[in-house]
């Protein structure tokens, strides 16, 4: 399908705290000022993000480190060429269990591996991931290996989209979930979950979001593309601020954006966490828009993304040719 080209950038982005780059550069009048008429367009979930890039209905994307990967190497779409042009955070998720699960006396991957396998249950525990191709697949799954249980045996898998994980686990469709916050805190604030891992505890300061474009859209507009990707670094060092952090909270609290869902995003924004587990709020990494001053992803990030992406079997590429592949994804502009 012939991408759209147009004088304004239309952006995809999806409803979570660490969308707060892409908010504030518009918030601080940055787009503009860059000489950029920027459109952001909140999406569902990632899976249409995903097939309105490959198909041209957005210009670019807030977008999960492995999807560029996807996208080009053809998963769930038509192969499509496209960058990774920017990190626009680190971590930022967490595995969330069902209080339910704690209240069976549930405390420590170990109580959760004999329970997931014991012999009176008569199903196996449903977890929820924003997405196959997707960190929070990568992150569940080697929490499950560390536990000791086989994640595609031992538990059953399902995608949700961030926004519908709570409220599956309100309904009990849901036993757990790995998503990105706010929606981790916010069943700890309610009453309805607990979280036995963080981002930092599983991949220390992995790579979460990216700026995604297509290559076509690349050659289209180079210019204005090595601006927006300026202007959303600028946005992350801004984030990255202390001081910031309550304008920052007021912008993802509006109605339009997160509403009582951030009623807690102070908190996370400046790391402290309540994990649920009786200890109450502690300091820890959480969101890192500063991306450790690592805004290209570098080798260690690549090999994470492409063990990922071989371990949950959305690629069958071998060696070379993957990492040849994600080599030309994740290169910088220039």
């Amino acid at each position: 399908m012939a991408q759209r080209i147009s004088d304004i950038l239309r952006i995809g982005i999806i409803r979570l705290c660490d969308v707060a780059p892409y908010l504030m550069a518009a918030e601080l009048d940055l787009y503009r000022q860059a000489g950029l008429r920027v459109e952001l367009a909140f999406e569902l979930g990632w899976a249409s993000i995903k097939h309105k890039i490959a198909y041209g209905e957005l210009d670019a994307a807030q977008a999960l480190a492995p999807l560029p990967l996807s996208i080009a190497a053809g998963f769930g779409v038509a192969p499509t060429p496209c960058r990774a042009l920017t990190v626009t955070s680190r971590l930022g998720n967490a595995l969330t269990l069902s209080r339910g699960i704690q209240e069976r006396g549930v405390r420590t991957a170990e109580d959760f591996r004999r329970d997931a396998r014991s012999p009176t249950r008569t199903r196996h525990y449903t977890l929820g991931i924003v997405s196959l191709d997707s960190s929070h697949h990568f992150l569940l799954r080697q929490w499950l290996r560390q536990t000791g249980l086989d994640p595609d045996h031992d538990v059953k898998i399902v995608v949700v989209p961030p926004g519908q994980a709570l409220r599956n686990l309100r309904a009990q469709t849901l036993d757990g979930y790995c998503v990105g916050e706010p929606w981790n805190s916010l069943a700890v604030r309610e009453g309805l979950g607990w979280c036995p891992a963080l981002s930092h505890d599983l991949v220390p300061g992995h790579p979460e979001k990216v700026l995604l474009a297509c290559e076509s859209q690349l050659a289209a507009r180079p210019e204005q593309f090595a601006a927006l990707t300026q202007v959303l670094t600028q946005a992350c060092m801004f984030c990255a601020n202390p001081e910031n952090i309550p304008q920052i909270a007021r912008t993802l609290r509006r109605k339009s954006i997160l509403g009582p869902a951030a009623t807690g995003v102070e908190k996370t924004l400046r790391g402290e966490f309540d994990r649920g587990n009786g200890q109450g709020l502690q300091m820890e990494p959480v969101i890192d828009f500063g991306c450790e001053g690592r805004f290209t992803p570098d080798a260690s990030d690549l090999d994470w993304i492409q063990r990922g992406a071989t371990d949950a079997g959305w690629l069958a590429l071998g060696e070379h040719e993957l990492k040849s592949l994600a080599e030309r994804v994740y290169a910088p502009l220039g």
